[in-house]
């Protein structure tokens, strides 16, 4: 198994339009080879988020990254946005249910 985690960072009053953004998206990775699930984790003071999502393999999010879902689901991604990102990228050495 594989995780991305996807670190964002923003002022905290924009916090309740990250989480509608990712609210109307809800879904949108339903039908993805490899993808196995998606969480949203928000902070305590709001200003930041991680995405946590979880892959079969490297292998199927890299192919996800540079196919057309990944395009529809940043098509909407406002250029002007105070979101800063920063990814990490994990393989599962322990899981436990």
């Amino acid at each position: 198994m594989f995780v991305a985690i996807n670190r964002l960072t923003m002022p905290p009053e924009y916090a309740g339009r990250l989480e509608e953004g990712f609210g109307r998206s809800a879904g949108g990775m339903d039908g993805v080879d490899g993808f196995e699930s998606f969480d949203l984790l928000k902070n305590e003071g709001g200003g930041e988020f991680l995405v946590v999502t979880k892959w079969r393999d490297k292998a199927a999010f890299e192919v996800w990254r540079e196919g057309d879902a990944f395009q529809r689901a940043h098509a909407t991604t406002n250029p002007n946005s105070p979101v800063k990102s920063e990814l990490g990228a994990y393989d599962v050495v322990l899981s436990r249910p």
